[in-house]
């Protein structure tokens, strides 16, 4: 067995482990962790917002092909990591980890690109 083939199974017992104490049921946690990736998901939009502010009209139109591509690859990785539960009820969890944690890295990418632009 490769890393690879464990990560998911790392992964959602790390979810498990972090998961509100008060979250007893699978959809609870389900919900709970969608929640997290909704939190990403509207801090990954403000860093883009400030990125594409720093950028001209030639950077922002590369920027937004870029993270449209980077939305679909997102989306369908997470598909495929929740594949391992395919049918059963953690695999909505395993698709909001996924699209959390790939948004969380997105953000330190852009981050990391906002740095690197100075002020217009």
């Amino acid at each position: 067995m490769n890393l690879r083939s464990c990560l998911p199974v790392v992964f959602l017992a790390a979810v498990f482990s972090l998961a509100e104490a008060d979250a007893q049921s699978q959809p609870q946690l389900n919900a709970e962790e969608y929640a997290r990736f909704e939190k990403a998901d509207a801090n990954l939009n403000k860093v883009y917002g400030q990125l594409l502010a720093k950028l001209d009209a030639e950077g922002k139109a590369k920027l937004k092909v870029a993270q449209r591509a980077w939305v679909a690859f997102r989306d369908a990785q997470a598909e495929m990591d929740a594949d391992i539960m395919r049918g059963g009820s953690a695999a909505a969890l395993l698709q909001a980890g996924s699209l959390r944690t790939n948004t969380e890295r997105r953000i330190a990418d852009l981050k990391q690109l906002l740095n690197s632009y100075s002020d217009p």
